[in-house]
């Protein structure tokens, strides 16, 4: 008759191929301390704070606390919804300044600012022209909605699906430009930052 293996016995055979990675898990700890200093510092703006945490490690460490703050920063770096989300490429670039010294990034991200500057403002534009293109068929709406009910109806263009499609359509083809800048700036840092 078999020897009937324990649950223990079963899970040691399972197991003995697979060794302990110290040196793999003591990169990924200081990869995350890495982002820890990045979020840190997009909250305060503290270069040297940023700067510090980074230079604490030492040789491949280094190298992966700094891989994990920029992958952090970069991936902070979006299309601003508001105006004030524009000081945020500022910060990104000064960020990237500290630890990629001397690779011109405050400079790149001064340029990435006054882009999103130009979307928010082609953003705004696109909204008005398709609000003006929409606004004669809902004046011609409330007309008949005032002759029907006898009173005077306000209407807003966003409560019309034809009117929200069209301006969904246009501005996703707007954040396509735009995104496709900003998937060059990511390129162009990794690159500066020799991460793959």
């Amino acid at each position: 008759m078999g020897e009937i293996k324990s649950a223990l016995e079963l899970a040691l055979e399972k197991t003995a191929d697979i060794k302990s990675d110290k040196e793999g898990a003591e990169l990924r700890e200081w990869s995350n301390k890495g982002k820890k200093a990045a979020g840190e510092f997009m909250d305060t703006g503290d270069t040297s704070a940023l700067a510090d945490s980074i230079a604490e490690a030492r040789g491949s460490a280094r190298k992966a606390a700094s891989e994990g703050a920029i992958t952090n920063l970069l991936a902070a770096l979006r299309l601003p919804q508001a105006e004030a989300d524009i000081d945020r490429a500022h910060r990104i670039g000064a960020g990237l300044d500290a630890l990629l010294p001397g690779s011109g990034m405050t400079e790149l991200f001064g340029q990435v600012a006054s882009l999103f500057g130009q979307y928010r403002a082609d953003r705004e534009r696109t909204e008005k022209a398709i609000e003006q293109q929409f606004m004669p068929r809902l004046k011609a709406k409330q007309q008949e909605l005032a002759k029907r009910y006898g009173q005077n109806i306000p209407l807003d263009p966003r409560q019309e699906p034809e009117y929200m499609n069209t301006l969904s359509r246009a501005l996703r083809g707007l954040e396509q430009q735009y995104e496709g800048v900003i998937a060059e700036v990511r390129t162009r840092v990794r690159e500066a930052a020799e991460i793959e």
